[in-house]
């Protein structure tokens, strides 16, 4: 007689027993920043952008208010608005949160990165209203080359730029950004200061030193952006 065993019961596999549910890929960094525009251009303190606006605006406006300009005294304007707007914008940098080490949504290079092209980007724009204003009260054919001249504010802004993502490293408030303002200074009087054969600020547009200079000024400009990228990483490296 056939003798048939009992079938043994199916033991339920343990991963079927288990439900899945897909983890959501993060946002991407763009999109984040993007979020946090609004609040960063909030928290940013804009008090001394604002201040060397109005200060701008009266300079390029009353300097021989009524009479044309010369070109040289213009020059001189553009050159001190652009070196006190890259310092105002320093002041952008200042993060309450730029010292805290633990873990955030948002990496500490993308709010820096913001820091720096709000008031960054509002510091240029008022340089080239003024730029705007001031070719109008220029002589008929004198020669102010714009591409020269942002080169110059372009050094300025990322030293101060630079400077304060530096400091702020090892000071949150306010004295972060003077160091940065004392450091761009310094730049703008060190270089003023050389010998005259070595003239890194042309008195005249166009004429003289001026080429070989705003070539030396080119070569420069990549250092200070360099240097920010380098002072925007996380504490923690």
């Amino acid at each position: 007689m056939p003798v048939t065993l009992p079938a043994r019961p199916q033991v339920a596999s343990s991963t079927a027993a288990v439900p899945t549910t897909a983890v959501p890929a993060p946002p991407p960094h763009w999109r984040l920043a993007l979020l946090l525009v609004r609040p960063l251009a909030r928290a940013i303190d804009w008090g001394p952008l604002v201040v060397v606006a109005a200060f701008t605006a009266g300079l390029v406006s009353l300097v021989e208010y009524g009479e044309a300009l010369p070109g040289g005294d213009a020059l001189v304007l553009m050159r001190i608005c652009g070196t006190l707007l890259g310092a105002a914008a320093a002041f952008g940098l200042v993060d309450a949160m730029s010292a805290d080490l633990g873990a955030a949504a948002v990496p500490r290079w993308v709010r820096q990165a913001l820091r720096c092209l709000l008031p960054g980007g509002a510091a240029i724009a008022i340089w080239l209203a003024a730029f705007s204003y001031i070719l109008t009260r220029l002589p008929e054919g004198a020669l102010f080359p714009v591409g020269d001249l942002l080169i110059e504010v372009g050094v300025c802004l990322g030293i101060a730029l630079a400077a304060a993502a530096t400091a702020v490293r090892f000071a949150p408030g306010r004295q972060a950004a003077m160091a940065a303002v004392v450091v761009q200074l310094a730049m703008v009087l060190g270089t003023i200061l050389l010998p005259q054969q070595v003239r890194l600020w042309p008195p005249t547009c166009g004429f003289g030193y001026w080429d070989q200079a705003h070539l030396f000024w080119l070569a420069m400009l990549p250092l200070p952006y360099l240097w920010l990228i380098f002072a925007g990483r996380d504490l923690r490296h």
